[in-house]
């Protein structure tokens, strides 16, 4: 229950009242950073191969392919987990002249990180 003091217009909350106020902002707060910390812990892994499943593909790739081409075709054999982080990655290591100008066959497997996977461009 509220209640307002006469003197200087403020509103009293019950202990109730705090708790149940406190609790709406600190429990969607830990939701929040939960889902955070496990969508980095996904990247983590995925960019660091800490912890992938052992598995090789040969890749094909004809000049003028783009770094989120490439992306999709490791996705689709397994090797990656993420197109979009390789792609963002790949642009940041600034290889994407590289991936475009790059023709021939590549025998990469799920355990490489992406800068062992991007290597083969430089």
């Amino acid at each position: 229950m509220q209640s307002e003091n006469a003197n200087s217009g403020t509103i009293q909350l019950t202990n109730a009242q705090r708790y149940r106020r406190i609790c709406s902002v600190i429990i969607p707060l830990l939701f929040l950073s939960l889902f955070l910390a496990a969508l980095i812990i996904s990247a983590a892994n995925d960019i660091y191969a800490f912890v992938k499943p052992q598995k090789s593909a040969t890749i094909t790739l004809s000049e003028g392919e783009s770094a989120y081409s490439l992306a999709e075709l490791l996705s689709d054999r397994g090797i990656i987990g993420n197109p979009l982080a390789f792609t963002l990655y790949a642009k940041l290591k600034g290889v994407e002249g590289d991936i475009s100008a790059f023709s021939g066959q590549l025998e990469l497997d799920a355990s490489m990180s992406y800068r062992e996977i991007l290597k083969y461009f430089s």
